[in-house]
């Protein structure tokens, strides 16, 4: 019996010690520090930053079951455990952690929790990372697409965004109205609308006017200022025009 004591406690002691020398083992992995990097099982990056003992600015790509892909992280810093242990969790829910076995690698997971919609499950990604180039770099500050505009008028430098009439003679003899756009702002803009064409004065009692439908479309933009212009117009005539109008014309919109 007392044999088999003392077998019982050594064994016991034996148990002890490897246990410490397991929790040692992990302790003493000190990180390199600087910029890591991964690639998830799910084929998504992740970086993070290691300084001073913490896991700073961690940013990761997750998929979220069927709700699609989307990228977390905060600018802030967490510590690493004794043991190499660390979670960096992002506001709306999903976390990233993992634990440093040696000092240039580490194992871990992507965790994105259930949400109440459907088809979004708890998904997981695990990942490998090792000190390396920064996967997912800042994006570029985003540079506002400069204003398009368009000419009201031939004779005037009045500019409008999808204007709902434009001049094209001095006289009044020749306008665009009732303008519907189709699109604007691209590399052309096209619209439907109304054309007022008029032969003689405005008094002139044999002069003679008429409406036609018109297709509009405006290209070639040119910068003016803080803005963009269509230089040139275009137009189709449909229906009955006065004697001296063409069913189709150009005009450029730009002194």
């Amino acid at each position: 019996m007392v044999g088999d004591m003392r077998t019982f406690v050594v064994s016991l002691c034996a148990l002890c010690l490897i246990g410490g020398a397991t929790a040692a083992q992990a302790g003493t992995a000190t990180p390199v520090e600087g910029t890591w990097s991964a690639t998830t099982s799910a084929g998504l990056p992740i970086t993070f930053e290691v300084k001073a003992g913490q896991v700073v600015n961690a940013r990761f790509k997750f998929r979220w079951g069927f709700c699609g892909v989307f990228e977390g992280g905060e600018k802030k810093s967490v510590p690493i455990e004794p043991s190499g242990h660390w979670k960096f969790p992002d506001l709306r829910g999903p976390w990233i952690e993992g634990d440093f076995l040696e000092p240039n690698s580490a194992q871990g997971l992507v965790v994105a929790p259930s949400r109440m919609l459907p088809g979004c499950p708890e998904t997981k990604a695990n990942f490998i990372a090792t000190p390396g180039p920064d996967l997912l770099p800042e994006k570029e500050p985003e540079i506002r697409p400069t204003k398009v505009r368009a000419a009201r008028s031939i004779t005037n430098d009045q500019l409008a965004t999808r204007p709902h009439k434009i001049t094209l003679s001095a006289d009044g003899s020749f306008y665009l109205y009732k303008i519907h756009w189709k699109s604007f702002g691209g590399d052309e803009a096209r619209a439907v609308g109304r054309a007022y064409l008029r032969t003689g004065c405005s008094t002139c009692p044999n002069r003679e006017v008429e409406r036609p439908r018109v297709g509009i479309r405006l290209v070639h933009l040119v910068d003016q200022g803080n803005f963009r212009v269509y230089e040139h117009l275009s137009y189709v005539l449909q229906g009955p025009v006065p004697r001296g109008f063409e069913h189709r014309g150009a005009q450029s919109m730009l002194p």
